[in-house]
C-alpha cells in the first residue's frame, strides 16, 4: 500500500468517525416504547407475557369485533394458526400444521371454555358451537406447550368470558349478500366480586353456492363468584342449536361450468342435494369450577 493510498484511508476512516458522532447528536431522543402487559392465563397463574418465554399468542377482542359473523378472519391473524371454513358452519383449525392428518373437523387440540373441556375423549372439537359473544377473551398456546392440559401434540385454545369483562348491555345486527343475517346480544352486570354474562345470537345465511343454507342459535350464561378470601366458583352453560348443508366437492371441469353448483350425481351416488346432505347439530355445555385464588393471583 502506497503513502498517498493510506492517506485516503484514513481520512475516510476519519470522516465516518465524524459523521457517525454528529447523527448521534442530531438524533439524541431515545426512541424505544414501553408496550402495555398483557397477562397470561395459560399455565394456571396469571404471568406477565414478558416474564414468560412460551409460544402463546392473544387474540385482541376486537379483531372479533370487526367480523363477528365468522371467527375465521380473527384466528387467522395469529402466526402458525391456520382455520378454515370448507362451508358455512363447517370448520378445520390446525396449529403448526398438526391438522394435516385431519381432514375433516378439529382435531388434535385441546379447546377450553372458561376451564371446561369442549374436546370430547375422542379428540373431536365441535369448535362451531361457539359464537364471537360467548367469550371476550382467546389465548393460543402453540404446540407441546399444551401438554399440561392433556396428549394433544398441536396445541391449545383456551376461550374466557371475563377476559376484559365490564357491567353493559350490547345488541347488534348486520346482514348481506347471500341471505346473510346475523343478531347479537348481551347483558353483563355485578361488580368484581360477582360477575354475570348472558349471551344470545342468531346466524343465517344462504350460501354462495348451491346447498349451503346454514342458521345457528346460541345462548351462554356465565357467572363468577368470590365464594371466600381465596376461592373462586364459576358458573358456565351454553347451548347451541346448528344446522348446515354441505355442498361437497366438485371436480375442476364441473368448477369451471358452475362455481356455485353443489356436488353433482355420479353413477350410483346421488348428489348432494338429493342426498339432503346436511349436519345437524345439537349441543349443551354446562359445567361448575372452583380455583384457589392463592394460585392465580
Amino acid at each position: 500500500m502506497t503513502a498517498d493510498s493510506m492517506k485516503k484511508t484514513i481520512a475516510t476512516i476519519l470522516l465516518l468517525a465524524i459523521c457517525t458522532y454528529l447523527q448521534s447528536q442530531v438524533n439524541p431522543t431515545d426512541t424505544l416504547k414501553t408496550l402495555d402487559s398483557v397477562k397470561l392465563r395459560a399455565f394456571g397463574i396469571d404471568k406477565l407475557s414478558s416474564a414468560v418465554c412460551m409460544p402463546v399468542a392473544v387474540v385482541d377482542p376486537e379483531k372479533f369485533a370487526q367480523s363477528k359473523s365468522s371467527l375465521l378472519t380473527a384466528l387467522n391473524t395469529v402466526p402458525g394458526v391456520r382455520m378454515e371454513e370448507r362451508s358455512p358452519g363447517s370448520y378445520r383449525i390446525s396449529i403448526r400444521g398438526s391438522s394435516l392428518r385431519s381432514p375433516f373437523g378439529v382435531r388434535n387440540i385441546k379447546v377450553y371454555w372458561n376451564d371446561i373441556a369442549v374436546t370430547d375423549p375422542g379428540g373431536n372439537t365441535y369448535f362451531n358451537q361457539f359464537a364471537a359473544n360467548n367469550f371476550t377473551f382467546l389465548e393460543v398456546v402453540k404446540g407441546p406447550a399444551a401438554s399440561m392440559y392433556g396428549a394433544g401434540t398441536g396445541g391449545l385454545i383456551l376461550l374466557n368470558s371475563f377476559g376484559v369483562w365490564k357491567p353493559g348491555v350490547t345488541a347488534e345486527i348486520n346482514g348481506g349478500s347471500y341471505g346473510t343475517l346475523n343478531i347479537f346480544g348481551s347483558l353483563s352486570w355485578g361488580d368484581k366480586e360477582h360477575k354475570n354474562m348472558i349471551t344470545g345470537s342468531r346466524q343465517q345465511s344462504d350460501g354462495y353456492r348451491d346447498h349451503t343454507v346454514m342458521h345457528r342459535d346460541n345462548f351462554s350464561w356465565s357467572s363468577s363468584l368470590k365464594s371466600g378470601k381465596r376461592s373462586q366458583t364459576d358458573f358456565s352453560l351454553l347451548y347451541t342449536n346448528l344446522y348446515y348443508q354441505t355442498p361437497g366437492a366438485l371436480t375442476l371441469t364441473e368448477y369451471k361450468n358452475n362455481p356455485r353448483a353443489s356436488r353433482p350425481a355420479a353413477g350410483a351416488f346421488p348428489s348432494a342435494r338429493n342426498a339432503k346432505a346436511a349436519i345437524f347439530q345439537q349441543n349443551l355445555l354446562a359445567g361448575v369450577t372452583e380455583k384457589f385464588l392463592s394460585l392465580i393471583l
